[in-house]
């Protein structure tokens, strides 16, 4: 996923990828949420094929969206450590 005007690939403004950011973290808290819902409502085998499929989400969420905003803005990254 690249930010691209007229094929040209460009930097996404600060605040555009914040705004991104913050959704995809909401979704990865909304994520956590359902599973948190779905423990003892649930048979064992279904809650793990539904953790998997959370687990599987959020890394989609990890590796296509946050890695992406990172890599332009790594001030934005909450688990990386600044001094």
């Amino acid at each position: 996923m690249l930010w691209r005007i007229y094929g040209a690939v460009m930097k996404p403004k600060k605040q555009d990828a914040i705004e991104l950011r913050d959704h995809a973290i909401s979704a990865i808290r909304e994520l956590s949420k359902s599973l948190n819902a779905a423990v003892g409502r649930y048979s064992e085998e279904d809650y793990q094929r539904i953790k998997k499929a959370v687990g599987l989400s959020i890394g989609q969420i990890q590796v296509d969206i946050l890695a992406v905003i990172n890599s332009y803005y790594p001030e934005l990254d909450d688990l990386v450590k600044t001094n």
